[in-house]
């Protein structure tokens, strides 16, 4: 893709926005959705924070090898409005891989001040990243210890910190009750259920037992909405932070620095009295049972449900997650995946292997990172907890993700393919523990 250098208008808009920013008294605007850098199949919701400003959105695109704007809209928003989704009509006319960019110039109408954001930059396509909030993971491991990022070709290159997906980005409400995911668009219980205040220090924590937990959340009032759940377990799993422990969760968005067992509302399928649960010491997910005690967080919203399409071609796509799978485990071939033998490595081969792969006329294969290799799991089926239909021979077995754990860097997450466990005891050097599916 060829880099383009914005308008002389968009650049005017660079210069007032340094001009503009040495004087201002209040925080600027904040851009906080689409990310910077995101690679967008369908057309943007744009949102920011911060102020009351009459704000003005400014998009430029550039078409070819011409740059001009393209209905920048001086778009007028009043004050309560912090989002503007782009017409489809005007997402029609942006080209594939085209370079956008987007910033918004405020005014306050009480301080009689201008603010102006960052400006921030967004392509229409697919790089193949996924739509589901990044893993957190910011630093490379080789087998022991963290190490300076491997270049292409390099021995554990393709991690999972060197494929940055959407990076996980929350928005606190004003009156700091709630907590909005941009990245799923879901709203969260900022403080764990039992607590409260700015800090979420007020009060105990409540634990329940499962029934008492989804019971909890379906009756929930707060900030104004009654339409709050219990989290799937992919929700929940969705707002771990693997890059850090005790928490493994972004502890400005949830201040409360629980590390304990959440309850999800998924029901583990292959007995009744367990339900899937999340371990916010480090992300762990597992079953428990319903008459055990666990913490609550609730969530409203909705999430998008896997949805597979067969490519015939040996590859699936999830339009969920955007993701496209290899169909067949390591080691397997054919229509039903019946040829040859699923492949076990360690986990510098798995990554390898994945980085090798040329397949169905793609090249940029990578290993899952945890959240995108736990999004495949099938929590109503077991031994293996996935469509058979979709994904054919799979092995009732732990197979690799591409992220280290952090609180034993010599191990790194596995997905138990018989369960749907996220594992913490895959030994990275051993050769025999973990089968592969790769991604892009």
């Amino acid at each position: 893709m060829k880099t383009r250098t914005p308008s002389i208008l968009f650049s005017a808009l660079l210069v007032l926005s340094l001009s503009l920013s040495t004087g201002l008294a209040n925080a600027q605007v904040t851009l906080t959705s689409p990310a910077n850098g995101a690679n967008l199949s369908s057309e943007p919701t744009f949102a920011w924070a911060g102020g009351n400003y009459d704000v003005y959105l400014f998009i430029t695109v550039f078409y070819y090898d011409l740059g001009y704007w393209s209905d920048y809209y001086p778009v007028k928003f009043w004050l309560a409005d912090t989002g503007f989704a782009m017409p489809s009509a005007w997402w029609e006319k942006v080209g594939e891989d085209t370079p956008c960019y987007w910033a918004v110039l405020g005014y306050n109408t009480v301080t009689h001040q201008w603010a102006v954001s960052s400006v921030f930059s967004f392509t229409k396509g697919d790089a193949g990243l996924s739509y589901l909030p990044d893993t957190g993971i910011t630093e490379c491991y080789d087998d022991a210890q963290a190490i300076e990022c491997p270049a292409p070709g390099e021995p554990f290159y393709g991690q999972d910190a060197q494929y940055t997906t959407n990076p996980m980005r929350y928005t606190v409400s004003p009156d700091g009750l709630t907590v909005t995911d941009n990245v799923t668009g879901l709203m969260w219980q900022r403080c764990s259920a039992g607590l409260s205040g700015t800090h979420c220090s007020e009060g105990w924590l409540w634990r329940y037992y499962w029934f008492d937990a989804v019971t909890y959340c379906e009756g929930l009032s707060l900030a104004g909405y009654t339409d709050w759940g219990l989290p799937s377990v992919y929700e929940l799993q969705g707002i771990v932070h693997y890059g850090q422990s005790s928490p493994a969760v972004d502890s400005t968005a949830f201040p409360d620095d629980i590390s304990t067992w959440f309850w999800s509302s998924s029901a583990y399928a292959r007995v009744e009295s367990y339900a899937w649960a999340v371990l916010f010491w480090n992300g762990q997910v597992d079953y428990e049972l319903k008459s055990d005690e666990s913490a609550a967080r609730c969530v409203r919203g909705e999430s998008i449900p896997p949805s597979f399409t067969d490519n015939v071609d040996g590859t699936v796509t999830d339009t969920a997650t955007g993701l496209m799978w290899q169909k067949c485990s390591a080691g397997l071939s054919g229509t039903d995946c019946s040829v040859g033998s699923a492949q076990s490595r360690n986990w510098e081969g798995a990554i390898s292997y994945c980085q090798a792969l040329s397949h169905a006329g793609h090249a940029d294969w990578r290993l899952p990172d945890v959240k995108e290799l736990r999004s495949i799991v099938d929590n109503t089926r077991y031994g293996p907890a996935i469509d058979t239909t979709v994904f054919p021979g799979t092995e009732s077995s732990y197979y690799w993700s591409s992220s280290t754990i952090v609180t034993g860097t010599s191990h790194a997450w596995e997905v138990d393919f018989s369960s749907g466990i996220v594992d913490d005891s895959g030994n990275k050097l051993n050769p025999g523990r973990g089968c592969v599916r790769c991604v892009r």
